[in-house]
Order: structure tokens, then sequence, then C-alpha cells
């Protein structure tokens, strides 16, 4: 067994895939979710959008997190799936949740974040056109600015806070790597993070900023299971 302890912080429910690839290749594997997924009400105007998914031409998905919950709200009022309705998918998994249940998504080939969605096709040309975008609450604000101004009109719904696990302990047994796939996840963590354990980014962007708080940090080309892996991988490699 790979003598490197690695502790995985996604939420509880979405890291079971993860642990196993890393548990396949010899790592020692704990796992506790730096944060929670909690669902958040619906305002009458959001339950309106979701009865009349029909008037739009592109749905848009920024998480898996807004996939499930999308779906298990959709599916009372859409037995069948309206057609004329294209998807849109952040990245492999939330696809992969659209796909599940009989739907077509698309996705970035690459980049899984909000710029990488912003340059899909679909969201070109949208002169007369009704968007709806599914999200977490708050977050970064560049998906809806940009299509706001491309498209007739936006909807948005936020289907879900994160928030800090509260019963997240560092485990008591050496650590050497972390995975951090999201900045809040982070911040919900760092205080507890010892210095001589490297952490592994989720994105670039991410990785400068828990650089510039000094720890050692390896940046992933994305949050997915594969490119986390990935490296891990190479930054073992270049610490044996």
């Amino acid at each position: 067994m790979n003598p490197c302890h690695v502790l995985v912080t996604r939420p509880d429910g979405q890291q079971q895939a993860l642990v196993a690839l890393l548990e396949q290749d010899g790592f020692r594997v704990s796992h506790q979710s730096a944060l929670v997924i909690e669902p958040l009400p619906l305002s009458a105007q959001a339950q309106d959008c979701l009865a009349h998914l029909d008037r739009y031409h592109v749905v848009v998905l920024i998480s898996r997190n807004a996939a499930d919950i999308a779906l298990s709200l959709l599916r009372p009022h859409w037995p069948d799936w309206p057609a004329g309705v294209h998807w849109l998918a952040v990245g492999e998994a939330t696809a992969q949740a659209l796909q599940a249940v009989g739907l077509t998504a698309e996705r970035p080939g690459e980049g899984f974040n909000s710029e990488a969605l912003l340059a899909m096709p679909l969201l070109q040309d949208l002169a007369g056109r009704r968007v709806l975008l599914l999200r977490g609450e708050g977050g970064r604000e560049v998906l809806a600015p940009a299509i706001r101004a491309r498209a007739e009109a936006l909807d948005e719904i936020a289907l879900y806070r994160r928030a800090c696990n509260a019963h997240f302990a560092w485990p008591s047994m050496p650590v050497q790597t972390v995975m951090a796939t999201s900045q809040q996840g982070w911040e919900c963590i760092a205080a507890q993070v010892p210095r001589d354990c490297c952490v592994i980014a989720g994105s670039a962007r991410i990785a400068a900023l828990i650089a510039a708080e000094g720890y050692t940090v390896r940046a992933a080309a994305s949050p997915h299971d594969e490119d986390m892996r990935a490296a891990l991988h190479a930054w073992c490699a270049e610490n044996r």
C-alpha cells in the first residue's frame, strides 16, 4: 500500500467514486465532508419556472448538486421531458445525472467552469431566447450576467446552499495530502490543516488562493475525480 494518507473532503454521497479510485491505486484514504448541502425552499416564481420548463431554449446546471435537486423537483411536473429544451451541464458528473433520466446533456470538453460554459455553442446565439440557470446560492457571479446580456431573458433558481460541516475534525493519524475541490470547502477546513500537508486543489484559481496562505499546493486540471487523482499522482512522483 502507498504510505501516503489522503483526506478526501467532498460532500457526503459524492466521495465514493474518488475514494474507490484512490484505494485502487493503493493509497490510504479517509473521508470527511468539508461542506454540507442544504436544499432551499422555492419561491412561487421559482416553482412557476420549473412548471413551465418548455418556455426555455437552454437549461444550464452549474453542479451535480443542482442536477440532483432539480431532477427531483421537475419529475412531478414532467413525466415526459419537454421537447426542444437543450440541457447544458458544467461537467461529466452533472451530465451523467441528466443522462441517467433520459436527457441528452452537452458539457464543456475541458475547463468545467463558468468560462468554459460561456464558450459553449448553445450559449452563443441567444437572441430572442430564454435561459434557465439552476445553481447553488452564492458562488462566482460570472455566468448569469454574461448570459443575461446575450439572451432575451434569464431566470435563475438557487436550489441549495453550501455550509461548513460543523462536525469536521482533522484525523488523528498523519495526513500527507488533503483534497480541496472548492474554495468554500477549503475555507471551511483551512484552520485545521497542518502546514506540512500538501493540498490537491480543484483548479489553478483555488490553488493560487491556497498557495498565498503559505501551503504547499498542487493544482488539478479540474475538480473531477480523474483530474484530482492525476494531480495526486504527480505530486507523489515528485516527492518520493
